[in-house]
């Protein structure tokens, strides 16, 4: 029977199981930093216009997709070598490709900034403010090569303090800005301060002095792991795209109204989740790359010991969802806001899915199979689209498109995780 006094006692010992040293500390710093920012949410609904908020979710897609690209992955590499040398080599690298990028895109953004206000009325942000995208987009390269080498040291601590860092100026930037009265750029510049106060955060940490790698040795690395910049960036760029669709075309074919009921059931479902699942990653990233480098302990094992905890965590809130999702959300939004919980009865399901076995997909680049993550980026990216899209087309409403949505979600993250099982079980043999 669900809550009864022996599923809590197991949910319980499976939570305090999953939460160890390296994984908790991730996420209090998650919590702090998301918490300081969720807090002054009210504050700044009142210092911004809602044309500012709009801009800054411009904004912050366009930072977003262009963030992803600009270090070229290079620094998803970083976890993997043995010698500390070509980890920093491919440190070098991010930090250069994220430079030159970011000079690129600012020539971009200086003739292009009014074609962007244009498609995306935006009344002048990029044109006014066409500098801020290349410095975002420098400041998130850095914070990315930062984390990476963090990770690589299994340097929990510092992650955690990296996060409550970065939400809390984050947060405090926007709520000054504001009350000084710049406008847009309070809520526009706060990405670009979150990220360079927690790189200058990471970076001051880090007080031994080390050796840095030769030219020579930096050539090596870049033509040993191109397959990074080469493959891994267009898998990212599909994982952004993958993410960003759905909302757009859920918009375009079943209206504002529709659009807002699933925009909350993201909200509410994908928020927390996120939180849990970015904690998670890095703590597995950097412990199953350490057994790799060091051949020690089974790959796989960690890999279904990590799953296996989170989906005990995650199966109760998710019955309760799949249960009680209407009057949850009818309960907490209002009765207006029910259907949203229909939304999360149908979805709950991919949620999980999500939730278990996203962290421990970054199997598939720590062993160097990029190809395999692509493809299954590709695939993602085509299905989820038509799932979305020809059930419209057909005539059926937003719940059967949600259905079908989670249907092809489950299966393909069902298929991400056999993916990393076998990739893990191979590279244990070849180990043998």
């Amino acid at each position: 029977m669900i809550g009864s006094a022996g599923d809590e006692k197991f949910v319980f010992r499976r939570l305090s199981a999953l939460l160890q040293s390296g994984v908790s500390r991730i996420l209090t710093g998650t919590l702090i930093g998301q918490g300081t920012l969720l807090a002054v949410s009210p504050l700044l609904t009142r210092l911004y216009d809602v044309s500012d908020f709009g801009a800054l979710a411009a904004f912050t897609a366009l930072a977003t997709v262009a963030g992803g690209i600009v270090s070229l992955s290079w620094e998803r590499a970083i976890v993997i070598p043995r010698a500390e040398l070509s980890a920093r080599a491919l440190a070098i690298l991010t930090l250069a490709s994220t430079a030159v990028m970011s000079a690129l895109l600012a020539v971009l953004m200086w003739f292009g900034g009014p074609w962007l206000d244009t498609l995306l009325q935006t009344a002048g942000i990029f044109s006014a403010y066409w500098w801020l995208l290349p410095l975002t987009t420098m400041a998130m390269g850095t914070y990315s090569a930062l984390s990476s080498t963090l990770v690589r040291d299994a340097a929990y601590g510092r992650l955690a303090v990296r996060n409550g860092i970065q939400g809390t100026s984050q947060a405090l930037s926007s709520v000054v800005l504001g009350l000084l009265a710049v406008g847009p750029l309070g809520l526009l510049s706060s990405i670009l301060v979150g990220r360079v106060a927690s790189s200058v955060g990471m970076a001051g940490t880090r007080g031994e002095r080390r050796e840095w790698p030769s030219p020579l040795r930096v050539r090596v690395v870049a033509r040993r792991y191109r397959r990074f910049p080469l493959v891994v960036t267009w898998s990212r760029v599909l994982n952004i795209l993958g993410l960003q669709l759905p909302p757009l075309i859920v918009i375009a074919m079943y209206g504002s109204i529709e659009a807002g009921l699933y925009a909350l059931t993201i909200r509410v479902l994908a928020t927390p989740i996120g939180m849990v699942v970015d904690a998670v990653s890095q703590y597995f990233e950097g412990t199953f790359a350490t057994r790799r480098r060091e051949r020690s302990g089974r790959l796989s094992a960690l890999l279904l010991r990590i799953s296996t905890r989170l989906l005990a965590v995650a199966v109760v809130p998710a019955i309760v969802v799949a249960v009680f999702g209407p009057v949850l959300f009818g309960f907490v939004f209002g009765a207006e806001w029910a259907v949203a919980g229909q939304y999360a009865q149908i979805t709950v399901l991919f949620y999980l899915a999500q939730f278990v076995v996203a962290p421990i997909s970054r199997a598939l680049l720590v062993l160097e199979r990029q190809y395999l993550q692509l493809a299954w980026d590709v695939s993602r990216t085509v299905l989820i689209c038509a799932a979305v899209l020809l059930p419209g087309l057909w005539g059926f409403g937003l719940e059967a498109a949600l259905i079908v949505l989670t249907i092809v979600q489950v299966a393909m993250y069902a298929a991400l995780f056999l993916l990393c099982l076998f990739a893990s079980r191979r590279a244990e043999a070849e180990w043998a």
